[in-house]
């Protein structure tokens, strides 16, 4: 291709239509020669390799058009500049196909230069991208020594699920962040540096978890690091350094690890933690004109050695709410304390150094939560003070005395927040009374629950009119409720409303609504939970504490369990305050009946009982056409007619999801929708990409269980072969064969029309180690997955160490982890009796990670399979932990030890896998020293005997090679067979 060569083509489209020479490879090589391409504009469903000749500098392509270049195939550009000069245009649009670009510049007038979706693999290696970001939507790739800058807002945004690596890049003076993860992505950041963003350098929310290593943040304009709604940062080896705000931030649910990261010199603090959990290893937080690191509410965190030093404030601050652990940390040059733990705070202090702060080394405040052990506090400009009571002592000082007279103590409140800041609560639904009880009529079903509240709303509304009237309001009306029913039926929602309700009445001054569960009540420390129950409270005074599965209160979780303290400080609270809030406890309907009687007091203060009933299949129909036109979609009458037919023929029983399964069709049909059209030849219309049909609306799709044919009937019939050649377990194999019946009966059934019940995979296996259970969980994975039942039959293993955390809040987190790996296959937990064992701590939380399982057990149940092990008796015990463990797992199978004929059986198919014999003579040997050795091989199993053959090889390899030096000359099968004397 040339501007002036004879009969070279003059555009890249004339290139790309040219007809190939027989007998060609696939795609074609298009070589450019040196010039500018105005008006290039070309869209390309080939593969095609397109290089400037003398490289980069030396071609350039203008376009004016939506793309400058959109492909879709496997396609290569090397050294050219691409640019386009119209405000919506992009140089590079990338839908499906897999592009490297190697040594080549984009630029744009629009505010994205290049973008990849739609699936699509996009690799930029060596490249430059000016004016315009690069964008991955649901696609994958990599940037590698890639230059990004001057855009007008964020420099990378990664969403929508896309996995991206950068390696080595340069992202410079962002109009917005620097980079941008969001919606489930996952990307690796790798040895790169982000410079001069006017907001973050990274920020990371909306459940996307990212992984730095090696990175530099220099001079971000606002804070550095951000994690935020639920999204998760690992931080590896990272420098952060002058940034606008704070170093790192951590709210609403966000996460981050970090290790041997440094901050330095952050306008205001190095690290702010609020309704986040934070674990800091040999970290440094140095020369904050604020605090080093401050924690306020809802905080979790865990500061592991490392370094706080020359804060202008305090190095580190705990407010109340906050919960840490200090452990091998040094803390010095604070210019006014070290450590400064306020009320309501929790922290533990352990082998950490308060050295040379300007200040106190540490200050504690009355009704702080404060254990120390093994410090060393030294060379501080003033003394450690503990159990402040800063109340008093203010009431004590005389009025003449002077601010400089008074101990200048460290209780100092939160810096403004470096981003819009979460609210501790919900904030009330705005509107009148009659506005937001229409909000209430419009929400689809729930006519009991309408009737209770607009009930209560007409009491309210007489009770002032008779104020008004002069005469008294009438008998007090009760406005604590408990919202018992099923998950997904709109619980915490219509508490919103009737916040919202209670407050343009006039019955609470504010009507926010402050949402709590068992653990941000309930405190693993003596006396720790009525101080944050009544924490709680307070936040919702003037408006409404909504406490969701408020039964769990009820329920011990531990040998020290204070969620009785929880509701016995909540009755009292209730009392004291019972004009100021409104309390409403949801649950499950009969869990909810003994948490009402958990307390003498609480039947009478909770006087009203709302039944959030099961929806009908038709108001599911709704619900799933409400997401649909919420997110531009509508369903074709086919496809209302199939998931119709699917709800109804669903068992609504007290688990089902409710909203939440209706919620998941419409993200299923989605998701069908777009492998469908990505595979038409041409770009679909507005109405196609709109437009769910039937076949989109596989009702059965995504990670749930399914009830349709087998997938992979040939693999169904390998996988029970390889079981079936297994060595013994035949009372397994038996219960396989009848869990396999039951499913193919309720297959039928339903095709019948007949009532079903449905598959609950979940097992026990009990037993000594070494009987095959990991591989019997694998092949079962293997089975259900060639059933149809799982989506994708991963087995994801685990132990108590995977799911147990060291600090507060860690449990949930990592149990939760390990179960979203685990979704659309099994979730093996071996020795799962050892989450019930306390764990050698004064503060054990493997209850935790059984009451988080069992919480996903039931908000997943048809997408995943858990298998427990373990020994018989400890499964147990393990088994009556939780209430709702026992009827979750379908069946306990039993596997037994080995008799010693299966012994030798195992012994010989591992020997012949490594190309070994093992004839008769040495089968009366292998007998004879199993049956000698019984009680080690009865404990140990399948596992004693893999030592016992490596032990054979070995002695075999010895006698094999004693003779060899003797210069004997060994055979084949000399070399290949084992004889008595080498089973030892």
């Amino acid at each position: 291709m040339s501007l002036t060569s004879p009969g070279a083509y003059r555009t890249v489209l004339e290139a790309l239509k040219a007809p190939l020479p027989a007998n060609a490879p696939p795609g074609r090589h298009i070589l450019i020669e040196p010039g500018s391409y105005p008006n290039t504009g070309f869209r390309s469903k080939g593969d095609f390799v397109m290089t400037a000749v003398e490289g980069l500098g030396s071609v350039t392509l203008d376009g004016r058009t939506v793309g400058t270049i959109e492909v879709t195939g496997k396609v290569t550009l090397q050294g050219l500049i691409v640019r386009n000069w119209s405000d919506k245009g992009l140089a590079l649009e990338v839908a499906e196909g897999t592009i490297l670009a190697e040594q080549c510049e984009f630029m744009t007038r629009g505010r994205i230069a290049v973008r990849a979706s739609r699936g699509a693999n996009l690799t930029l290696r060596g490249c430059e991208v000016q004016e315009g970001a690069v964008v991955y939507s649901a696609s994958s790739g990599a940037m590698e020594s890639t230059t990004v800058s001057g855009t007008e807002g964020n420099a990378v945004a990664i969403r929508s699920g896309s996995t991206v690596t950068l390696r080595s890049c340069q992202i410079t003076d962002a109009g917005g962040h620097g980079i941008w993860a969001t919606e489930g992505s996952k990307p690796v950041i790798e040895q790169c540096t982000v410079s001069g963003p006017v907001n973050s350098g990274i920020r990371v929310d909306e459940r996307a978890e990212a992984v730095l290593r090696d990175c530099e943040f220099r001079g971000t304009g606002r804070t550095a690091v951000v994690a935020v709604d639920k999204g998760s940062v690992t931080a590896d080896d990272c420098l952060i350094t002058g940034a606008g705000t704070d170093g790192m931030w951590v709210a609403t649910g966000g996460s981050l690890t970090a290790r041997r990261v440094r901050t330095e010199s952050p306008v205001r603090a190095g690290v702010v933690i609020e309704k986040g959990t934070v674990l800091l290893e040999d970290c440094e937080v140095l020369k904050t004109s604020s605090n080093g690191i401050f924690l306020t509410q809802d905080a979790n965190a865990a500061i592991i050695r490392g370094r706080i030093a020359d804060a202008g404030n305090i190095g580190v601050q705990a407010v109340a709410g906050a919960r840490a652990l200090m452990e091998g940390t040094t803390v010095t040059g604070g210019n006014v304390a070290g450590v400064s733990v306020e009320p309501g705070a929790e922290i533990i202090i352990r082998g950490c150094t308060m050295a040379d702060n300007i200040g106190r080394g540490i200050f504690t405040c009355l009704d702080a939560s404060v254990q120390i052990e093994d410090l060393t506090s030294v060379g501080n400009g003033r003394p450690d003070l503990f159990d402040y009571d800063s109340a008093a002592n203010a009431a004590k000082r005389a009025p003449s005395e002077s601010v400089k007279e008074a101990p200048a103590e460290p209780v100092s409140p939160p810096p403004a927040e470096p981003e819009p800041a979460p609210p501790v609560s919900q904030e009330p639904v705005g509107g009148s009374a009659d506005a937001l009880l229409g909000r209430l009529e419009a929400m689809v079903g729930l006519a009991g629950v309408k009737r209770e509240i607009r009930k209560v709303a007409n009491l309210q509304k007489v009770a002032e009119q008779r104020r008004r009237a002069g005469l008294p309001p009438g008998p007090a009306i009760g406005r604590h409720m408990v919202f018992a029913g099923p998950p997904g039926t709109g619980k915490t929602t219509v508490a919103r409303l009737y916040g919202g309700i209670l407050a343009a009445l006039g019955v609470v001054e504010k009507g926010q609504v402050v949402e709590v569960s068992r653990a941000d009540l309930v405190s693993e420390n003596v006396g720790g939970t009525a101080l944050r129950t009544s924490e709680v409270f307070q936040r919702a005074l003037g408006g409404v504490l909504f406490i969701d599965e408020a039964y769990t209160l009820s329920r011990k979780a531990t040998g020290t369990d204070f969620g009785q303290e929880a509701i016995d400080t909540l009755v009292k609270l209730m009392e004291d305050h019972r004009d100021e809030v409104v309390v409403i406890a949801a649950g499950y309907s009969a869990e909810m009946r003994d948490f009402l009687a958990a307390n003498p007091g609480l039947k009478s203060r909770f006087s009203r009982t709302v039944e959030f009933e099961n929806y009908s299949p038709g108001e599911l129909v709704r619900i799933v056409e409400s997401h649909a036109v919420k997110d531009g979609y509508r369903l074709a009458d086919d496809a209302r007619a199939a998931v119709l037919a699917h709800f109804a023929g669903q068992r609504r029983d007290a688990t089902f999801g409710n909203g939440r399964a209706a919620r998941q069709v419409f993200e299923g049909a989605v998701e069908r929708q777009a492998q469908r059209l990505a595979d038409l030849p041409e770009l679909p219309s507005g109405e196609e990409l709109s437009l769910l049909v039937a076949q989109d609306l596989d009702v059965e799709a995504g990670l749930a269980a399914r009830f349709g044919e087998a997938r992979d009937p040939g693999q169904v019939t390998d996988v029970l072969d390889r079981l079936a050649a297994m060595t013994g377990l035949e009372e397994v194999k038996r219960e396989i064969k009848d869990l396999l019946d039951l499913l193919a009966s309720a297959r039928r059934r339903r095709a019948a029309g007949l009532e079903a019940e449905p598959f609950t995979g979940h097992l026990i296996f009990a037993g000594p180690p070494g009987t095959g259970k990991t591989t019997i969980a694998r092949l079962y994975g293997e089975l259900l997955t060639a059933l149809g039942v799982l989506a994708q039959g991963q087995v994801v293993e685990a132990a108590r160490v995977d799911l147990v955390g060291q600090y507060v809040g860690q449990t949930a987190l990592k149990t939760t982890e390990v179960f979203q790996q685990a979704r659309g296959g099994v979730l093996f937990i071996d020795e799962a009796y050892t989450l019930s064992r306390p764990g050698g701590s004064g503060h054990d939380f493997g209850q935790e990670a059984i009451d988080t399982l069992v919480k996903l057990m039931e908000d997943h149940r048809d997408e995943v399979i858990v298998i427990a092990a373990g020994y018989t008796g400890e499964m147990e015990g393990f088994l009556a932990t939780n209430p709702g463990l026992a009827s979750r797992f379908a069946r306990t199978l039993t596997f037994r030890p080995y008799p010693v004929e299966g012994l030798v059986s195992i012994f010989v198919a591992k020997a012949r896998a490594a190309d070994y014999r093992v004839p008769e003579p040495t089968r009366q040997a292998l007998t004879a020293y199993l049956t000698g050795h019984r009680d080690r091989f009865r404990e140990g199993n399948g596992r004693e005997v893999d030592k016992l053959v490596r032990s054979a090889i070995t002695a075999h390899a010895r006698r094999t090679e004693q003779l060899a030096g003797t210069g004997t000359q060994l055979t084949t099968e000399q070399l290949a067979t084992l004889l008595p004397e080498d089973i030892t």
